[in-house]
């Protein structure tokens, strides 16, 4: 069990600065970490905040001063136990109080090993508390802001933040005209990936991203892209005539997909950020898409010539709360200042490419079921610019997806097709 004590190196150095993406942090320090327990460590780390909210209580049970929590890394090394003692079943009850007790400071042992031992003596009853709880915000550790703005949507709010409590899976997609489907499974199969086919969505899910990520040049012919994105490359693919504006494209999962499905677009994909640009260039290289054209640009001072894109797409910056499942940290750290400011960024670009593309269609989406930065953000430019929305959800539907409808759009619930969650519209002038 030595993932516990660098584990607890990640979760300190995020929560000296919460606003860190703790997707990046355990990334960076994945790459230079010698052990073989990369596996074990990401999910301890990952485990710890989508668990975070029932953490924190189950340890407040024990504590003599409900209002003063222990320093920061003996509170961080309880964490990771309670959560591998609660949630976990691949360790030893012994190992795991041991290696925690020995990992934490000297004068702190005692202490630890008295919550861990009080709490083992108690495990049962507290499972089954959290697992009846009536209050869904500590039943799956979200904050109670996120579960108001799930609850908006979905008529079936706690299967739904069920299935967002989850470990995440991957989709990998690959061009048609470089392998087939059978190619496709036959090289998954030879490098050892587990995967589901998805026939419907010519794709494959895995749970095996790290697996994937470490046979980049065997599987050189695929990339990620969750099916929720996709669903958004599926609507433009059946709603483009000729050309394409992805004008928030990086790190373009959806122009790619969307040059894959109709090879007879012409589609400029652009972004503000160089950096991430290169990203589509070297996928562009990679998978031999040459009907995709990438270039720099800001939406709010955006280039003459793109005239003739008869359909804009614009993926816009969200909180990302459809994709807990990849992001649990995001579970109790959106709040209403953070929604409040992407809904006014998120106005002026949907208004902006409105009113330079005037002759397209525009088709909005995020990864978020927070009904600010979705159905909110197209009702007020849609009254104020005179647009009205295009029907969808048949089309989203015939694909598998699970919809709620809304008056501008969809939102992409959880599905059999493991998607995050989206907020979908489709727009033209009247």
């Amino acid at each position: 069990m030595n993932f516990i004590t660098p584990a607890a190196s990640v979760l300190r150095e995020y929560f000296s600065d919460p606003q860190t993406n703790l997707r990046m942090l355990l990334t960076r320090f994945l790459e230079n970490y010698p052990g073989s327990d990369k596996n074990a460590l990401t999910r301890t780390v990952y485990g710890v905040m989508r668990k975070d909210i029932a953490l924190e209580h189950v340890i407040g049970l024990f504590l003599k001063n409900k209002n003063v929590a222990p320093d920061t890394a003996t509170y961080i090394f309880l964490k990771i136990a309670v959560f591998l003692l609660l949630y976990s079943d691949s360790y030893p009850e012994y190992a795991v109080v041991n290696e925690v007790v020995n990992a934490v400071a000297k004068k702190e042992k005692p202490f630890v090993n008295a919550v861990l031992r009080q709490m083992l003596r108690r495990k049962q009853e507290i499972q089954n508390t959290l697992n009846r709880s009536e209050n869904l915000s500590l039943k799956f550790s979200v904050s109670a802001l996120l579960l108001a703005s799930l609850e908006q949507v979905s008529a079936s709010t706690e299967a739904d933040l069920e299935y967002l409590d989850r470990e995440p899976v991957f989709h990998l997609r690959c061009n048609p005209k470089q392998m087939t489907m059978d190619q496709a499974r036959q090289i998954l199969a030879a490098a050892g990936i587990p995967c589901r086919e998805l026939p419907q969505l010519g794709c494959f899910e895995t749970a095996a991203a790290g697996q994937v990520l470490e046979k980049p040049e065997q599987l050189s012919g695929f990339y990620v892209q969750n099916t929720g994105s996709q669903a958004v490359s599926l609507l433009a693919a059946a709603a483009a005539k000729k050309s394409v504006c992805d004008v928030a494209a990086a790190p373009g999962g959806k122009s790619l997909t969307l040059a894959c499905l109709r090879p007879d677009l012409k589609i400029w994909a652009s972004d503000i950020s160089p950096q991430r640009l290169r990203l589509i260039e070297q996928n562009i290289r990679r998978l031999h898409l040459d009907t995709l054209s990438p270039f720099v640009a800001d939406i709010f001072k955006y280039p003459q010539g793109m005239e003739t894109a008869d359909l804009v797409i614009i993926d816009a910056p969200c909180t990302s709360s459809g994709t807990l499942r990849k992001n649990p940290d995001l579970k109790n750290k959106i709040g209403k200042e953070t929604i409040e400011k992407n809904a006014r960024q998120q106005r002026l670009m949907l208004a902006s490419v409105v009113e330079r593309f005037p002759h397209a269609r525009w088709l909005y989406a995020v990864c978020s079921f927070i009904h600010e930065e979705s159905e909110g953000v197209v009702e007020k430019v849609a009254a104020a610019r005179g647009l009205q929305a295009v029907a969808i959800a048949a089309i989203l539907e015939k694909y598998g997806f699970r919809i709620k409808n809304s008056k501008y759009g969809c939102y992409l619930l959880p599905s059999d097709l493991n998607n995050d969650l989206f907020y979908i519209s489709l727009l033209e002038p009247k």
